[in-house]
């Protein structure tokens, strides 16, 4: 099932955040603003690494390194991007030890360090990246 749905969702929605799997088409959900941040590639990462796929994980891992940003203009969820870019980039650098998901995993929770920066001390639920610079 992991191979199948990876191979769907890098055939027809590679980059975008979901695969919309009865159009074949790529989305972005509204979570994420208007931005294609690649969500299921991050979050896959740690399963392909368990599942021994490896050239599946090559070509995330080289995707992250060249086009994992995150400076987008659009407001994105905090606990989204937290559970699935945080934690996706942690467990990838746990399992893997690559230096590129370290990296990026500070460049993001730095990113999202300003919804913690309240008057009650309760997060922002969403937060908009290129407002901050790290």
């Amino acid at each position: 099932m992991m191979e199948h749905a990876w191979t769907g969702y890098v055939n027809h929605a590679w980059g975008a955040n979901e695969l919309r799997p009865i159009s074949k088409s790529g989305h972005s959900a509204s979570i994420f603003g208007a931005s294609s941040m690649g969500a299921t590639i991050v979050d896959a990462l740690d399963t392909l690494y368990i599942m021994g796929m490896k050239d599946e994980f090559e070509r995330a891992r080289k995707w992250v390194a060249v086009s994992l940003h995150f400076n987008h203009a659009s407001d994105v969820s905090v606990f989204e991007t937290t559970i699935r870019f945080l934690g996706g980039l942690l467990s990838a650098y746990a399992f893997s030890g690559e230096e590129v998901f370290k990296v990026k995993a500070k460049e993001v929770g730095n990113k999202l360090l300003a919804a913690f920066n309240t008057p009650t001390g309760i997060p922002w639920a969403m937060v908009n990246f290129a407002r901050f610079v790290f």
